[in-house]
């Protein structure tokens, strides 16, 4: 996290105090403590000054990394006492009371919490009674997604090695499936038994484990007619066939959190036909257009706009030209990578993004046709360094036929 673009952000938006609440699990106040493994914690970050962060007295180790905060046990605040009040509207009220009044908190303030319910805003209501000098300022744009988009050199290493990591794991599973034998359209283990998605998705879920990456957004091996349906998970109890489409969807996280990555892969074990092999030529070839075209500065819905016209030309259906659609190219083109699996920026036809330095995002174009039992997507994550180039994080091969 990078306190100087958190207050350049603060300007830009007007804010004079942000307080983000919850455990570490909520992915911003993991970010805000640079990978802190908190249960709960109070982030307040007035303008220009020290970042204060109010946490658990038994995670006072867990905080030592932020030298550069003002860090203050739950004890220091006088909150115990809370928990004997059963109305959580008052107890509400007190708690953040004790925070507004111990460190002159006013002005216009941006809040964010990993829990909201209506006793909530119930207390917002009374705070704003009790503090008429406070602005809850209105905006839709959630401030730490904006800090986030913007990675480190520090964090594109880390999704450097992530990204190295998940190849490395995904290739041993594809050479061990070479291995196999092809008999009657399955492959099969040495004593003859089918070898299947489930058995293939356990396979790659220690892979990973061996390189200290965990399967934590759960992974795509779907094959044939679930290939078709783009966020089927594939089935665990069919046994992987041959001369058909595979999708690899893999996106693992460092172990105990952290920074995801993302690629997909499309693999047939033998020949799937002709009409197959010429959609994977058509998909292979926009999206290394797309690729090409990925450059800062450039807006992120001309890229999407380049890939409809693309298939549109070529006679596949698209969302533009039929927004029910339920085969072709029938989702939006990418969306950023880093402790989320999905954020900013987004690349669709609705975005508002514009590529900046900084950005690590994917690209992946897909085609679908569950009807004709086929499905296939191409995914590569790629960055923009702070020199305005793009580099590709993705290097598994691209070749559609496993001989």
């Amino acid at each position: 996290m990078d306190i100087k673009r958190l207050d350049q952000i603060m300007d830009e938006y007007g804010v004079d105090v942000m307080l983000v609440i919850g455990s570490t699990k909520f992915s911003s106040l993991y970010y805000l403590t640079r990978g802190a493994k908190l249960g709960y914690a109070i982030f307040i970050k007035k303008h220009r000054e020290k970042p204060i962060l109010v946490h658990l007295d038994m995670e006072r180790d867990n905080v030592a990394h932020l030298t550069d905060f003002e860090t203050i046990p739950y004890s220091e605040m006088g909150l115990r006492e809370l928990a004997k009040i059963k109305d959580p509207v008052e107890s509400g009220i007190k708690f953040y009371s004790a925070f507004f009044d111990r460190f002159d908190l006013k002005g216009n303030i941006y809040m964010l919490m990993d829990h909201f319910d209506n006793n909530m805003v119930l207390t917002m209501d009374e705070l704003r009674k009790k503090y008429p000098g406070l602005n809850f300022i209105k905006t839709q744009k959630n401030l730490v997604t904006e800090l986030r988009r913007h990675k480190t050199k520090e964090e594109i290493e880390r999704i450097k090695k992530v990204a190295k990591k998940t190849q490395e794991a995904l290739t041993e599973l594809l050479e061990y499936m070479k291995t196999l034998k092809r008999n009657n359209g399955i492959l099969e283990r040495k004593d003859g038994s089918p070898f299947t998605i489930g058995m293939a998705k356990s396979f790659l879920r220690m892979e990973l484990i061996k390189r200290n990456l965990l399967d934590a957004a759960g992974m795509i091996i779907a094959q044939g007619r679930d290939a078709g349906v783009p966020h089927n998970s594939g089935n665990d109890n069919e046994p992987v066939k041959t001369n058909t489409t595979i999708v690899f969807d893999i996106f693992p996280q460092e172990y105990g959190g952290g920074y995801f990555f993302d690629m997909t892969r499309t693999y047939s074990f033998g020949d799937p036909g002709k009409e197959v092999i010429q959609y994977y030529e058509d998909l292979r070839e926009i999206q290394e257009m797309a690729l090409n075209a990925a450059k800062v500065g450039t807006e992120a819905k001309k890229i999407e706009e380049m890939v409809v016209d693309y298939f549109e030309s070529k006679g596949y259906t698209t969302l533009r030209k039929d927004q029910k659609a339920q085969e072709g190219y029938i989702h939006s083109l990418g969306h950023g990578v880093g402790i989320a699996v999905h954020e900013a920026p987004r690349l669709s036809l609705y975005s508002d993004d514009v590529l900046e330095k900084g950005d690590v995002f994917t690209i992946e174009p897909g085609l679908y046709y569950p009807s004709k039992g086929f499905g296939m997507r191409i995914e590569d994550t790629v960055y923009i360094d702070e020199k305005g180039e793009t580099h590709n994080l993705t290097h598994l091969s691209k070749e559609l036929i496993i001989e």
